[in-house]
C-alpha cells in the first residue's frame, strides 16, 4: 500500500468530493436508476467520503477498505453504520441497488484476475435492476499518455493539525506492462506523526477495450449504460469505443439469455456452413500470481483535477 493512501487523513483533506462531482453522480443516479438509492456500497471506501453522501440522503451505506486508518476515519465519519475491512466483506450482504467506485480503485489491483474477481463479488451484490458506477482507464496498445503534472493542490488544512501539497505526475504508458506510471509527491507541515516529504511511483492497470469485455463476461455478465468523461467532473457523456481513456461507466448485471425455442422454422432451417467459434478468452492477459487470488478488495485511489479536468486515480 502506498504510504499515503496509508494516511487517511491526507486523502479526505485532498479528494473530499466537490459539489460539482456530487451532483454529476447524483444525476447518474437518478437517470438509470430513476429514484435515490436506497442501498448503498462502496467496495474501496477509503474514509467514507461517498458513503457520508449518500448516507445523508437516508441510504443504508456499506463499505470496505483494505486500509485499516481509512475504515477507522469511516466510522468516525459514519458512526451509526460504520464501514466493514475486506476479511469480513461476506457481511456486506447483497441486494445493493447502487455500487459506487470511482477514482480508478481498480487500476490499483495486482493483475486482471483480481479485477475479474471484483467484478463477480459485485455482480453478486448487486439488486436486479442496481446499478455499478465505475471508474477505470481504456486504453488500446499503441495509446499515448501526455507525460507531465496532471494534479496539484495545496496547501490545504488536514484534520487533527498541520497543512499539506499534494503534486501529481504521469510518467506515460509502460510499453511492457500497459500499466500508467504514477509519480506522486506530498509536502506536510505539522501534521502528525507524518514526514515532512512523501514522494512514491505505482503504476495502475489499464484496460483494451476487447479485454474489459472479456472480463465482464467472465465475471457472469454485464450490460454497459452509459459511458461519461472522467476528465471533467460534469460527467459529459463519452462514447464507449476503443481508447476512451479516462472514463466513468454505468454498469448493470446482464440478464441470463434463454434458449430460443424450437419450432417449425428452427427444424426447416439449413444448417450453416460453419459454426461461429467462441471469441471468450481468459480474463487475464497476465499471469495472476500466488497472491492474487484473494477477494476482490480494492485499494482506495484518488480523484485528480486541474487544468486537465478531474482524472481517475
Amino acid at each position: 500500500m502506498n504510504a499515503f493512501y496509508q494516511r487517511s487523513e491526507l486523502y479526505a483533506a485532498f479528494f473530499n468530493p466537490n459539489e460539482e462531482i456530487r451532483g454529476s453522480i447524483d444525476r447518474l443516479v437518478r437517470k438509470h436508476l430513476g429514484r435515490r438509492p436506497l442501498r448503498v456500497l462502496d467496495p474501496a471506501c477509503g474514509p467514507g467520503l461517498w458513503l457520508e453522501h449518500f448516507s445523508r440522503q437516508g441510504a443504508e451505506v456499506a463499505g470496505s477498505d483494505l486500509e485499516e486508518s481509512a475504515i477507522a476515519l469511516a466510522a468516525k465519519r459514519l458512526p451509526r453504520r460504520g464501514a466493514r475491512a475486506p476479511h469480513v466483506a461476506d457481511e456486506l450482504g447483497a441486494d445493493f441497488d447502487c455500487i459506487i467506485n470511482l477514482d480508478n480503485s481498480l487500476g490499483h489491483l495486482a493483475d486482471y484476475m483480481d479485477v475479474a474477481e471484483h467484478f463477480a463479488s459485485m455482480r453478486m451484490r448487486l439488486a436486479p435492476r442496481g446499478i455499478y458506477i465505475v471508474g477505470l482507464a481504456l486504453r488500446e496498445d499503441g495509446d499515448e499518455i501526455d507525460t507531465g503534472v496532471v494534479y496539484e493542490r495545496g496547501p490545504v488544512d488536514i484534520e487533527g493539525g498541520g497543512f499539506a501539497a499534494l503534486r501529481t505526475e504521469s510518467l506515460g504508458l509502460q510499453p511492457k506492462t500497459r500499466c500508467e506510471r504514477i509519480r506522486q509527491i506530498t509536502i506536510t507541515a505539522n501534521v502528525k506523526d507524518t514526514p515532512a516529504v512523501i514522494a512514491e511511483q505505482y503504476d495502475l492497470l489499464t484496460f483494451t477495450l476487447e479485454m474489459f469485455g472479456d472480463i465482464l463476461a467472465a465475471a457472469g455478465g454485464f450490460e454497459v449504460l452509459a459511458c461519461h468523461d472522467a476528465t471533467d467532473e460534469s460527467l459529459p457523456p463519452k462514447p464507449f469505443r476503443r481508447g476512451a481513456g479516462d472514463v466513468v461507466l454505468v454498469l448493470r448485471k446482464a440478464e441470463p439469455k434463454t434458449a430460443p425455442r424450437r419450432g417449425a422454422k428452427a427444424r426447416n432451417a439449413r444448417p450453416a456452413k460453419s459454426q461461429a467459434k467462441s471469441k471468450s478468452k481468459p480474463a487475464s492477459s497476465k499471469p495472476a500470481s500466488s497472491t492474487s487470488k484473494r477477494a476482490a478488495a480494492k485499494a482506495a485511489g484518488s480523484t485528480r483535477s486541474g487544468a486537465r479536468g478531474s482524472r481517475a486515480r
